[in-house]
């Protein structure tokens, strides 16, 4: 056997001892429990944040308290009466972090307060006592983005709905990601939905409402009308199946 076969043989012996090296690692890996995601973002054990809710079948109640967040859960692709979360937690530590400036239970429960005590509807409510030329666009483009009467539109006189409709949701991201309890969750959640009842009427004026906040907010209509249309009047989209796409016709609005 000559030198060069060697080397061969002992080239594959020391390849072979590599791979059940790393064979052995990954089997430990795959062994050992996932870190938990902290409200923080980091992995760290010493935090132990709570872990996120476990599947559960919801009351009729907790699920008519969810149908006042359906338009923001299905434009962001959630469950519209879930309360589990299903994707990756460290996403909503990161949005709640990044667009509304939670990172801890003191922030998740003053921007909550404020939400529900319609801090920026009340500002915006102002320029709807004698709407401006803008504003009167605004309506008409709503109008036509939901395919109702544009009467139907000038009765909603207030934006709670752009609050309340964000506030369902921002309750909902704030359990699961462990800066408040479940029993804070549904107890702000029944305090939104008394506000939302004690300002509008049914389910067209709170999608109005909301709608006419958002693009006073400066946002584009474009970008959520089609969802709140299907909401408000129970369509189901061409493609794939919504389930609780119809929640407006089983849950009344009072």
């Amino acid at each position: 056997m000559g030198t060069n076969m060697y080397y061969i043989i002992a080239g594959i012996a020391i390849l072979f001892s590599a791979y059940l090296v790393v064979m052995k690692k990954m089997a430990a890996k795959n062994q050992s429990p996932p870190e938990p995601i902290t409200p923080g973002g980091s992995n760290s054990k010493a935090n132990n944040p709570r872990p996120a809710p476990t599947p559960g079948a919801l009351d009729e109640k907790k699920r008519k308290l969810l149908s006042y967040g359906a338009i923001l859960a299905y434009h962001k692709r959630e469950e519209i009466l879930g309360i589990t979360p299903k994707s990756n937690l460290d996403q909503y530590v990161q949005g709640l972090s990044g667009q509304w400036e939670i990172s801890n239970t003191q922030q998740a429960h003053e921007r909550i307060s404020a939400l529900i005590a319609l801090y920026r509807s009340k500002e915006f409510d102002e320029y709807l006592i004698t709407p401006s030329a803008d504003i009167e666009k605004i309506r008409k483009k709503i109008a036509k983005a939901l395919k109702i009467d544009i009467n139907l539109v000038n009765e909603t006189t207030s934006t709670y709905g752009w609050d309340i409709a964000r506030a369902v949701p921002l309750i909902k991201w704030c359990y699961w990601t462990g800066y408040i309890s479940e029993e804070e969750c549904w107890s702000y959640m029944e305090d939104a939905v008394s506000i939302a009842k004690q300002h509008g009427k049914d389910w067209t004026d709170y999608t109005v409402s909301f709608l006419l906040g958002r693009t006073m907010q400066g946002f584009d209509l474009d970008d959520i009308c089609v969802e709140a249309s299907f909401i408000l009047h129970s369509k189901k989209p061409l493609l794939g199946k919504v389930e609780d796409i119809d929640v407006y016709l089983n849950y009344s609005f009072k």
